[in-house]
């Protein structure tokens, strides 16, 4: 009986522990592996796409073009198109809502003359160092419309190769985009790149990422029984933002899987889809940016609720678009109160529009948002609290109402139940010494004018 040691010498020496009928099995594996494996030109045929040389190796590339009167749900790409390209000032909003961060040089500020989009099919969705791309998917914008261009890896040898390719396509290339790319495609590219040693082509590029935008827009949604958090996935977006409902998607839990198996037997086909789901996550890209930009460009005169319409306010906020962000708050609030259904959320903007104010050094103003909160039925306690506290604060220290601010402080003892009940009677108490102080000396003086 031969040792493990012995099989593995004889493995190493080309002949099987059975003698030459062993080294006939072997051989006959070992065509059936070469004959499995991917051949690029018939992949890239069925794929409709061309194989690209490289001394590291080889890559398969796919361009499909979007022409600006194609359609996509009831929106037409070039008006899509045409809103991204125009809104140069809505995207510097947007850049200041959401700088690219350090990495990015002041000599390639955001601009939208060469804006290109990237998204990723990996063979893992965690990420990770043993996570690679398989497919790099990138959109080019122009007047005549979208073009996709797409990197298939023909196999994990071949990685230098496709990542040297998509090197030389996005060199110089302006402002890139993407939906989650800061957590995981930018991460997990340049990953790959130090991986091989060489510098990642996104090393220093301004970086805008779609996902933290749209979820302050969309992600809350009205219903008939007050608001819910929504889905806000590429694939739910676009079914809201242009009535799109995907027939046939490939699950993107499938997607690794089905590579692997093209990697096994060189079948290019069930690929096909994945390359699909790949272009039209970038098509739906472009509408989520559009749909963005044209929000902070118009106002809140283009949101199409009250949820839509404080997520702008939020966005302008964090840009330091005050006006505006005071502007889209008030939008929401007119329209809570219109329905009069949702008073948790109607609480929430009022709340966040009387601290904007306050900000702004308007507190006259913030007052005045801040009495609306506090005399709101059905808001929350901890809201309404904070709204009389700060009314307490405003009357006993501002105005010099104390008559008013004891009120309040009377009205936020009859809800504070727990460790800030001591804090507004040493409030109560101080107002009270106040008013006596005050009280007497109105005595003294009614005195000394009837004397007089």
């Amino acid at each position: 009986m031969s040792s493990l040691a012995d099989r593995l010498r004889g493995i190493v020496a080309g002949v099987g522990t059975g003698g030459p009928a062993g080294a006939g099995a072997l051989a006959e594996r070992a065509a059936h592996a070469v004959a499995g494996r991917v051949v690029p030109d018939e992949s890239a045929r069925v794929l409709g796409g061309r194989v690209e040389q490289h001394p590291a190796g080889t890559a398969i590339r796919v361009t499909r073009h979007y022409p600006a009167d194609a359609r996509y749900g009831h929106v037409r790409l070039g008006e899509a198109v045409a809103q991204v390209l125009e809104a140069t000032d809505a995207f510097e909003v947007l850049t200041r809502a959401w700088p690219s961060g350090a990495e990015a040089s002041d000599a390639r500020r955001p601009a939208l003359d060469d804006l290109w989009l990237l998204d990723l099919e990996t063979t893992g969705l965690a990420g990770g160092a043993g996570t690679q791309a398989f497919l790099i998917g990138c959109a080019h914008l122009s007047a005549g419309g979208v073009t996709v261009e797409q990197w298939l890896l023909p196999g994990f040898e071949h990685e230098r190769a496709l990542l040297a390719l998509f090197a030389e396509w996005s060199k110089g290339r302006g402002t890139l985009v993407t939906f989650n790319g800061k957590s995981f495609d930018v991460p997990l590219i340049d990953t790959r790149y130090q991986f091989h040693r060489t510098v990642s082509p996104l090393a220093g590029v301004w970086h805008t990422d779609m996902l933290h935008p749209a979820r302050r827009l969309w992600r809350l949604q009205g219903s008939a029984y007050g608001p819910v958090e929504g889905s806000c996935s590429l694939g739910t977006l676009e079914q809201r933002l242009a009535g799109v409902a995907r027939v046939g998607d490939v699950p993107g839990a499938e997607i690794p899987g089905r590579y692997f198996q093209f990697v096994r037997d060189g079948e290019a086909a069930p690929l096909e889809p994945v390359l699909e789901h790949n272009r039209l996550d970038l098509v739906s890209l472009v509408l989520v940016l559009s749909a963005t930009l044209q929000r902070i460009a118009r106002g809140p005169a283009s949101t199409r609720d009250a949820y839509e319409a404080l997520g702008l306010a939020r966005v302008y906020e964090r840009a330091g678009q005050w006006p505006e962000a005071d502007a889209a708050y008030g939008a929401s609030i007119q329209q809570l109160q219109r329905v009069g259904r949702d008073p948790s959320t109607l609480a929430d903007v009022l709340r966040r529009q009387a601290l904007l104010r306050r900000r702004q050094g308007r507190t006259s103003d913030a007052v005045a948002v801040w009495s609306t909160l506090a005399a709101l039925r059905g808001a929350p306690t901890a809201l309404r609290r904070e709204a009389r506290e700060a009314l307490a604060i405003f009357h006993e220290h501002r105005d010099g109402d104390l008559w008013a601010a004891r009120q309040h402080v009377h009205a936020l003892l009859s809800e504070v139940r727990d460790e800030g009940r001591e804090s507004a009677q040493h409030r109560l108490h101080r107002i009270e010494r106040k008013l006596q102080a005050r009280s007497g000396t109105d005595l003294l003086g009614s005195t000394d004018r009837a004397e007089g």
